[in-house]
């Protein structure tokens, strides 16, 4: 199997397992007025506006073992919140890339040229930041916050130049 297959096939295989959306697709509600949004976009406050800098995905949280059995709701809900974005810095970086150059022309191995803009952008990120989180049980009427058990964020970052910026990352490393 050639390279480029490999690399089609695996980002197909990444999209149909995290369900993941892109830019041009519309935001789904989750609820209490609150939307989510995954791919390509702008700022938080206004996910509309241009230019398109931000990138941002969907990741679900836990939970952690000492605030459930502690029974405390807001524990619950801070720690989730943490497993949400904790978990998902190493595929944030991997999936905007890859999105990103499946398609670019002029990237002709993109499976070696995604492993090297993985890298290098992995090392200029400020960090993942979460735009809003959702509960995923019901509250106990007992324990206030207790369904934050399980949680969605929509987790971002921002890459100056968006999408573009990785493309041109993309063809720079495919010229070397």
């Amino acid at each position: 199997m050639s390279k480029t297959k490999a690399i089609v096939l695996l980002t197909m295989l990444m999209v149909a397992v995290s369900g993941c959306g892109t830019g041009d697709k519309e935001a789904h509600s989750v609820g209490d007025g609150g939307r989510q949004f995954e791919g390509w976009h702008g700022p938080p406050e206004d996910v509309n506006k241009k230019p398109f800098d931000f990138y941002y995905m969907k990741s679900v949280g836990r939970a952690s073992v000492k605030a459930m059995e502690k029974r405390s709701g807001a524990m619950m809900q801070k720690t989730c919140t943490d497993a949400a974005t904790t978990t998902v810095k190493g595929d944030l970086i991997g999936k905007l890339v890859g999105e990103s150059i499946q398609g670019a022309s002029g990237v002709s191995d993109g499976e070696s040229t995604g492993q090297v803009v993985v890298r290098e952008f992995a090392g200029q990120l400020q960090g993942v930041n979460v735009k809003e989180c959702k509960a995923l049980y019901p509250d106990d009427p007992q324990v206030p916050y207790s369904g934050w058990k399980e949680c969605e964020c929509v987790v971002f970052v921002k890459i100056p130049g968006g999408r573009d910026a990785v493309v041109a990352k993309a063809k720079a490393v495919e010229a070397k």
